[in-house]
């Protein structure tokens, strides 16, 4: 199993090149969030945002975006095209915000890098309010979408719909508090 602190070395040492390998296949996992969005969000957690790829999308479909990522590295690349969005350097298994600060959480493909995603969603649903969203994505050949939708029920949300993704590498689970 791969360690948090190997993990993060690996981020830190593709952050440059990510996007050119990656950019193509993130931007589809991308329209699927937002396709599952509510249609009006005041606060929304990007869980290991990564590049920042995604926050300029996410900050024009809420009033206040934070994206949080362990690897420095993917922040300093983020920060070019954060926008309006905050950036916070954080595990995902240790959140530095209060209980209920989002009104949505969005996570595309972290869980499966978490030694137990089940302590990570518990996580991100402590940061969640009553009634909030969370949509994560998940790699399938690690997951599948049985497995997300049991974390999910196994911390208190209830799955509103999950699947693969056509054509993806991801399966995906949408669930409210």
């Amino acid at each position: 199993m791969v360690t948090k602190l190997r993990l993060k070395q690996r981020y830190d040492e593709t952050a440059k090149i990510y996007d050119k390998r990656y950019e193509e296949i993130q931007r589809a996992k991308y329209r699927l969030v937002l396709e599952n969005l509510p249609p009006k969000v005041k606060r929304l957690l990007d869980l290991g945002c990564g590049t920042g790829m995604f926050l300029n999308e996410l900050s024009s479909r809420s009033e206040f975006v934070v994206g949080l990522d362990v690897s420095s590295e993917m922040l300093e690349v983020a920060k070019g095209r954060a926008g309006k969005a905050h950036l916070v350097l954080a595990d995902a298994d240790a959140l530095p915000f209060i209980d209920g600060s989002f009104d949505v959480v969005v996570s595309v493909t972290l869980l499966q890098n978490m030694p137990d995603p089940t302590a990570t969603l518990r996580e991100a649903v402590r940061v969640l309010r009553p009634g909030g969203t969370a949509v994560f994505t998940v790699l399938k050949k690690k997951h599948s979408p049985t497995e997300l939708e049991t974390w999910m029920t196994l911390v208190g949300m209830r799955v509103i719909k999950s699947g693969e993704m056509d054509g993806n590498e991801d399966v995906y689970c949408v669930a409210r508090l």
